[in-house]
């Protein structure tokens, strides 16, 4: 597997909030210069990823013209315990941040990384185990949602 590119994610991720929380053309120009600027910037002084994504989702949030949608960020840490139990707990969390929400967007991030970790190779195995992991995670997510609400499970 490639290493992960985190402008071509937080890219991504911009692209994906904008059409779900239907953003205008002009504010997903503004956000895309921004990620431009900071793929451009002293990475020393620059926030983390993680920081990154969640202050992303807030601006879209801010000018969402979806009406009130609530939305979650997991950021996967690189760990050796990846247990399933570990996994649906920090789910659950994150999920419960949305309860009662009518809209609600669920960003996961770094979940490849944590599959497959650096220094590593991509394998048809982790390829399989991270489609059942991604698989699992979103109906977990699903079952844990309000009855009837609309709920969009990102992975990048």
């Amino acid at each position: 597997m490639a290493k992960a590119n985190p402008i071509e994610q937080l890219h991504a991720v911009n692209e994906v909030l904008a059409q779900t929380l239907q953003a205008d053309a002009e504010q997903v120009a503004h956000v895309r210069r921004a990620i431009d600027f900071y793929a451009k910037s002293d990475q020393a002084q620059v926030p983390s990823f993680q920081s990154c994504v969640e202050t992303l989702a807030q601006v879209h949030l801010n000018h969402a013209n979806a009406g009130p949608v609530a939305i979650a960020h997991w950021h996967v840490p690189a760990s050796e315990h990846f247990s399933p139990l570990w996994i649906r707990a920090a789910i659950i969390t994150e999920m419960m941040k949305l309860s009662g929400s009518r809209g609600a967007v669920f960003v996961i991030t770094s979940l490849r990384e944590a599959i497959c970790p650096e220094g590593k190779y991509w394998t048809k195995a982790r390829e399989r185990r991270f489609r059942r992991i991604r698989e699992w995670i979103e109906q977990l997510a699903c079952s844990w949602a309000t009855p009837g609400s609309q709920l969009q499970v990102i992975v990048v």
